[in-house]
């Protein structure tokens, strides 16, 4: 059958499509859930939500975007965020279908749920220490340091100055309002944080919700930015003068990073300002067609900067290429990793004719319609489109149910090929089953969205310690100060992007740990927590990310209007290479480790 022609992404189809027959939230909810209601139902299958309106993302033209709001308004929706590209907006269901004949609109997307993805690090590994013993040093004073993530845990000494007030001037909860899916977004400015430290310290119930319920967040904000008061400045971060901005997504939606990002730089003003992102996903077209991904394109520019982690599937097979040759069946194998609910998602170049079928483990086929197919095999949603803002052809497949490890195949039959080059990405919420999803599968193209925009600063992690504490010999098997962290993924993208940009100290990394969070009570880390539970040990390029973020903070103290494409240059100016590295970019590493002395050198150098 050929791709339908639709405005709609899979997820937004499913919405669109299977409102009557009660399970309307079933492309918004994240895999986890899918898997919860699988196990629970035999079926994805669910009951409405209290209210029949849904968030959506609508990418349109540029120019269009007033028209659409207009649009919305008229049907009674809301506008969330408005900005150039993109609006998130909520809208009742029935009123989606008339989405397809508005002017402009181009890509309809259902909110997705993103994933999480310094001792040593200051010493020679980075040149940081060095580089700060400078007389008049810059200490990021000035800048705007925003955390969009599971939260900043606003209490924590390390984000309050001196004299016990707040360094946070803004915290934000993003969130879904109870039994819907519709988000909404409450502020605390710092006055209320202010007076939620005072009534905190005399016993008193704070007014502010708390900041962070994992920790993940938190321990961004502490090495791009924590002062290091709970450990006498010993962890301190690395723009320790910065003013903090804290997001707590819950769930982390792109619907609610894309109000984030626009809110940090709203809220700077003539201040430059560098966001960090430690997160990614993998649904999508990895080529900076996305929602999230233009929302960057849009919002960057002179002293506004967004730093994206790579992400931590470098040794993971959630990656399948091949070629595509007219007359010859090309097979896609994958494997049942997760018996609740997994996807694949295929992008085929545009102009490449194809056919294709999903085979389950005992030889059934099915035509990828959009419909739900329930078997033995588990249950099947498979879509097959033709994107309307890049023009290349996308199947999404959902799996729930069915045997652990058994075999399934997408074939897909070549009538006419232009191009050829085929990519799939497969995944689910079980991290750890993801490296056998695609029995020959790869660690290339595992950048994960957004860090697949051009426009952001994508960074990769290596190792700045080999162990758990300074000096140990041994933390993980095999590793060596200065390699690549095998978790960290590689690049190019899907077009052939070189990301990411610079690789930074991700392994091993101490920094602050929110009070109360999950990180702070998981038995699994318990070695990894000080023995005063204020800082905890942990790894993943989620921690290389927001170094580079506390290390353009500093840049732009000094030089408040660089943008994007100035910061890239100087990375790759500054990089430090060697024979594994190599001389030109490199797909895990970017253009070296970073050098943050000869970064902080590079405005001082003479032509």
């Amino acid at each position: 059958m050929p791709p339908r022609q639709t405005v709609f992404d899979a997820r937004a189809e499913s919405i669109r499509t299977r409102f009557e027959t009660g399970d309307a939230d079933l492309a918004t909810l994240p895999l986890a859930t899918l898997g919860e209601r699988f196990a629970a139902t035999g079926s994805l299958a669910g009951k409405p939500a209290a209210s029949s309106s849904v968030t959506l993302k609508l990418l349109v033209d540029i120019g269009a975007e007033q028209k659409m709001a207009d649009w919305i308004r008229e049907q009674s929706g809301e506008i969330l965020s408005e900005g150039q590209r993109v609006l998130v907006v909520n809208l009742d269901v029935k009123r989606i279908d008339g989405l397809q004949h508005v002017p402009g609109l181009r890509r309809v997307e259902a909110p997705q749920e993103f994933h999480f993805t310094l001792e040593d690090a200051r010493g020679p590994v980075t040149g940081l220490d060095e580089a700060l013993k400078v007389p008049g040093a810059p200490t990021g004073k000035g800048v705007i340091v925003g955390i969009i993530d599971s939260g900043v845990d606003w209490s924590h000494p390390d984000f309050i100055d001196d004299a016990g007030e707040s360094r946070l001037e803004l915290f934000i909860y993003a969130h879904r309002r109870p039994n819907t899916l519709l988000s909404e977004t409450n502020e605390y400015d710092r006055a209320a944080l202010n007076s939620a430290v005072k009534a905190i310290a005399s016993g008193k119930k704070p007014g502010v919700p708390k900041g962070d319920l994992n920790g993940h967040g938190t321990h961004c904000a502490s090495i791009a930015a924590g002062n290091g008061r709970a450990s006498g400045g010993r962890l301190r971060g690395i723009a320790p003068a910065a003013t903090l901005v804290g997001v707590r997504s819950e769930p982390l939606l792109d619907a609610h990073i894309i109000e984030g990002i626009r809110r940090i730089f709203q809220l700077a003003g003539d201040r430059p300002a560098v966001v960090n992102l430690s997160l990614g996903v993998h649904l999508g077209a990895h080529d900076g067609s996305s929602a999230i991904e233009n929302t960057i394109a849009r919002e960057t520019g002179p002293g506004r900067i967004v730093v994206v982690a790579a992400g931590n599937e470098g040794e993971d097979l959630i990656h399948w290429t091949g070629r595509l040759t007219a007359g010859r069946d090309l097979v896609i194998p994958f494997h049942v990793v997760d018996t609740s609910s997994q996807f694949i998602d295929v992008w085929v170049p545009r102009g490449d004719d194809v056919e294709i079928v999903i085979e389950d483990p005992d030889g059934r086929t099915f035509d990828p319609d959009g419909q739900s197919h329930l078997g033995p095999a588990g249950e099947l949603i498979a879509d097959w489109r033709v994107d309307q803002v890049n023009l290349d052809q996308n199947l999404t497949v959902f799996i729930a149910g069915g045997s652990l490890g058994s075999r399934w195949q997408i074939r897909i039959k070549p009538s006419r090929v232009t191009q050829g080059e085929l990519h799939a990405w497969g995944g689910t919420s079980n991290s750890s089953a993801l490296q056998s999803i695609f029995p020959t599968g790869d660690s290339e193209y595992t950048i994960g969205i957004p860090g697949t925009e051009e426009r952001a600063i994508v960074v990769g992690s290596f190792v700045s310690r080999p162990g758990l504490t300074t000096g140990q010999a041994t933390g993980m098997a095999g590793l060596v100060l200065g390699q690549l962290s095998p978790f960290s993924s590689r690049g190019p993208t899907r077009i052939g992007k070189q990301r990411p940009d610079i690789a930074a100290p991700g392994q091993f990394v101490t920094a602050a740990l929110a009070s109360g969070g999950q990180l702070a009570h998981d038995p699994r880390l318990a070695n990894r927590r000080t023995a005063d539970g204020r800082y905890i040990t942990i790894q993943g390029t989620s921690m290389a990310a927001p170094f580079v973020s506390g290390v353009i903070a500093l840049m732009l103290e000094v030089e408040p209007k660089l943008d994007a494409s100035d910061i890239q240059q100087r990375l790759r100016a500054t990089g430090r290479r060697d024979e594994i590295v190599g001389p030109v970019w490199h797909r895990g590493f970017g253009y070296g480790r970073i050098d943050v002395a000869e970064l902080l050198r590079y405005p001082n150098r003479s032509a």
